[in-house]
């Protein structure tokens, strides 16, 4: 099992996921004195209830040792997050839903954009996410942050090559959408009645044409604006969103 290196987590919500989700261990809870009271009660309360050390340090001090973060004057310090092989993921996928969908992000390397994929991802029902160990942003502060605590809850798998991870989804039974501006199915147009992988490339040069060769589709989202394409972030919640809908159309 591999683990993302993000042990420390800044902001009020983010750290208030963390502890709520108890997926890893929270040795700390660092406040910046002269907060308001009321905005930290939820998150004290949770913090005594699991035996969590509340601690409170001057103002001064806060900023000088974390003022380079947005941190909201709530720091909490946990374990690392675990990570699943691709297999794991694709085993739980089975588990919560005869009909996974998972995503898998190509070049997806500004941690802004990731976190809210993240976050998007979570909130709208995808069961977990294929990460490439290169050519990705590193799951740090940024990510947690932008994710609003989502990361604590979807599910995480790194591989070496992503091309290889697809054949093996593949081999798993999950039908292969790439996502594209040239796409040539309309997303609305396509039936997500199986097991699917969704597959979402970077902010310049998109999903890289040899995984692209490996997709079974290739999805489009119909613009009628003069910019004509989305960034990654809003591409993905648009997809996510157009499965969600389907789903519950089905229900």
């Amino acid at each position: 099992m591999n683990s993302i290196d993000n042990s420390t987590v800044f902001g009020l919500n983010p750290v208030l996921e963390a502890l709520k989700a108890r997926k890893r261990r929270c040795y700390k809870i660092i406040i910046e004195q002269g907060k308001p009271q009321r905005r930290l009660d939820s998150l004290i309360q949770l913090a005594r209830d699991n035996k969590v050390t509340i601690e409170r340090i001057p103002k001064n001090t806060f900023q000088k040792n974390y003022r380079n973060y947005n941190h909201q004057g709530v720091i909490g310090v946990f374990a690392i997050i675990p990570t699943l092989g691709l297999e794991e993921l694709i085993e739980l996928a089975f588990q919560k839903s005869p009909l996974p969908i998972l995503v898998a992000l190509d070049s997806i390397q500004d941690p802004q954009n990731l976190g809210a994929i993240i976050r998007s991802a979570e909130a709208l029902g995808i069961h977990g996410i294929v990460l490439p160990k290169n050519r990705t942003s590193a799951i740090n502060e940024t990510v947690a942050k932008c994710s609003s605590g989502a990361i604590e809850y979807l599910p995480i798998a790194w591989v070496t090559n992503l091309t290889r991870g697809i054949e093996q989804l593949k081999k798993a039974g999950f039908w292969v959408a790439g996502i594209a501006p040239d796409g040539n199915t309309p997303c609305y147009q396509h039936k997500f009645d199986a097991p699917i992988v969704l597959v979402i490339g970077g902010e310049e040069k998109g999903i890289r044409p040899l995984l692209k060769k490996s997709c079974d589709v290739t999805l489009k989202i119909p613009m009628e604006g003069s910019l004509g394409s989305l960034n990654a972030s809003a591409a993905a919640a648009v997809i996510f969103y157009e499965t969600l809908r389907q789903k519950n159309i089905r229900s």
